[in-house]
């Protein structure tokens, strides 16, 4: 586990540094999904969902 806190902290100080630092549900999101293959697909489909699914009417007249 120590590993893993480890690494979340490592990926946090990257993201941190290109302005975007991983949020808490971000960290519980990796933490829910570590060792589960299965799970990170899943949730990485749910967010791609979730970040396409809006539509952009700027274009509609």
């Amino acid at each position: 586990m120590r590993d893993l806190e480890r690494l979340i902290n490592e990926v946090n100080g990257s993201m941190s540094m290109e302005g975007m630092p991983l949020t808490q549900t971000d960290k519980d999101r990796i933490r829910r999904c570590s060792g589960n293959d299965k799970l990170v697909e899943e949730t990485i489909a749910e967010l791609i969902k979730k970040h396409t699914d809006v539509r952009d009417y700027s274009h509609e007249q």
